[in-house]
């Protein structure tokens, strides 16, 4: 049975059963994320900037912001931890409804969700576009192999700063439990640039392993463009 819907269950059954060819990082970390709206992004980053006492309280090793341009307002909040078990006490540690009453009013929370990455990712928030693809359960795992070989040869290509994050969602409800994430960062939008004017130029020494990767995608769901910052290191 192709299996388009990836749910928490078949996540830890992934997770469980992956073989030697999996990056031996594959089971560290975890993030979360919390969207929210908002009518001025800089107060609302200069609010977050000044009182990290939520990220202290959560467990963090790592928060920040990107601007998500899903939608004019929206913004996302993201933290990163040691692992899962991390990132889900956390969650229980903060209740976004009793927010104090000035950063409540800067925001509208939409929704949250807990990230497991698939293969090895380096943290360098920047210009990161982020696509949602759906991808059968039986080829989740060569795919993340062609993800990986993806981003060497792009980084063998002249362009060492450049890294391909895969994750499945834990909690993230109708808005992610179908899909899978992929962030392809570089350090700003001309390195991004230069990646894509290598790929449309047509001789571009990575393009195979692309196309291996587009191969195991069924379903192409959105494409976007983040823009990432990290201002909060742990304690």
């Amino acid at each position: 049975m192709k299996g388009l819907i990836f749910t928490l269950s078949l996540a830890l059954a992934f997770l469980a059963t992956a073989d030697d060819h999996m990056e031996p990082s594959t089971s560290e970390g975890a993030f979360t994320t919390f969207h929210v709206t908002t009518d001025d992004r800089t107060k609302y980053t200069d609010y977050l900037k000044s009182d990290t006492s939520s990220f202290e309280a959560i467990g963090a090793s790592a928060s920040g912001v990107c601007i998500t341009n899903d939608s004019i307002n929206e913004m996302m909040v993201w933290s990163g931890f040691d692992n899962l078990e991390g990132a889900l006490g956390g969650a229980g540690k903060y209740d976004p409804s009793q927010a104090p009453t000035r950063l409540a009013n800067l925001r509208n929370p939409v929704y949250s969700a807990t990230w497991k990455p698939l293969k090895n990712w380096r943290l360098e928030p920047g210009f990161e576009r982020v696509g949602r693809v759906k991808v059968a359960s039986e080829n989740l795992n060569a795919f993340v192999g062609a993800m990986s070989k993806l981003e060497k040869g792009i980084q063998d290509a002249g362009h060492p700063n450049f890294f391909n994050g895969v994750f499945i969602s834990i909690g993230g409800g109708k808005h992610e439990s179908s899909t899978v994430m992929i962030r392809s960062v570089t350090r700003d939008g001309a390195a991004a640039g230069r990646i894509l004017d290598q790929g449309y130029a047509g001789n571009a020494p990575w393009a195979d392993a692309y196309n291996e990767a587009v191969s195991l995608v069924d379903e192409f769901v959105s494409d976007n463009i983040e823009l990432c910052e990290q201002f909060y290191y742990g304690e």
